[in-house]
């Protein structure tokens, strides 16, 4: 997905700008007579450079694994059990302005924070247009740099775990949605959804992550699309985290 904006002579004002983002999402499925299986990967990761400043900064990063084995029974409910990882693919920064200098200051990394998630309970499916998985019993462990947690406050964390530490494990239960609708001819919104709680600490503080996407197909290889991401999880920041984007795809099939 590629972004351009440039002004010559423009009253009104602008800045010369390029941002482009690579996506990738690949799926790979078995079905048995007894047991079915998928992964789901979801990659992103995107970069822009404005006029006057020397540096690209990130604009988008995700890498996102997600498998479900499901055992087959007799009615729309199958026995089954997920695990989910969750990352980014390159560091992140901060930027502090003191007096006439810019303080660069990596607020994240690779694998830090990293969560992973496995759960067992039950699912309902019905191929590519909706799933859904409930997990009664669910486990997760953050994973992050020691080096982000060395010197940090007794009462401080980071992404929920705490000084001089690397992970920090929950318990719970977790739910998961993923589906997707043919609004229009060409036009399909898809959803993903997922709602996790901790049994250990604060139950009935419910983290959760939203994805609406709406893909709008040209042809093959072109297509515009838009993608909201609402995100909470009281462990990285006790608010309502929110991430836009609209743009035109190039597609490359494989």
């Amino acid at each position: 997905m590629l972004n351009q904006s440039s002004f010559n002579n423009w009253l009104a004002g602008g800045t010369n700008n390029f941002s482009g983002t690579l996506n990738l999402d690949y799926i790979l499925a078995y079905t048995g007579e007894q047991w079915s299986w998928s992964t789901t990967l979801d990659a992103a990761l995107g970069y822009a450079k404005t006029q006057g400043n020397n540096e690209w900064v990130k604009t988008e990063d995700q890498l996102e694994i997600n498998a479900i084995l499901q055992r087959k029974t007799e009615n729309a409910w199958n026995f089954s059990s997920s695990f989910n990882l969750k990352t980014q693919n390159a560091p992140a920064f901060m930027y502090a302005e003191t007096g006439n200098t810019i303080v660069k200051t990596k607020s994240s990394a690779f694998f830090s924070p990293a969560y992973m998630r496995l759960g067992i309970g039950i699912a309902h499916d019905k191929g590519e247009t909706f799933s859904l998985q409930f997990n009664p019993l669910t486990a997760r462990l953050i994973v992050v740099d020691r080096a982000f947690t060395r010197g940090l406050a007794l009462d401080e964390t980071f992404f929920g775990v705490a000084a001089d530490k690397a992970t920090r494990w929950e318990a719970g239960a977790s739910l998961g949605l993923q589906s997707k609708v043919e609004l229009a001819k060409n036009v399909s919104l898809g959803t993903r959804l997922s709602l996790i709680t901790n049994y250990l600490e604060e139950f009935k503080n419910v983290d959760f992550d939203y994805t609406g996407t709406l893909n709008m197909k040209v042809n093959e290889y072109l297509s515009a699309l838009f993608e909201i991401q609402l995100l909470y999880d009281d462990n990285a920041l006790a608010d309502l985290q929110t991430r836009q984007v609209f743009g035109l795809v190039i597609a490359l099939p494989f």
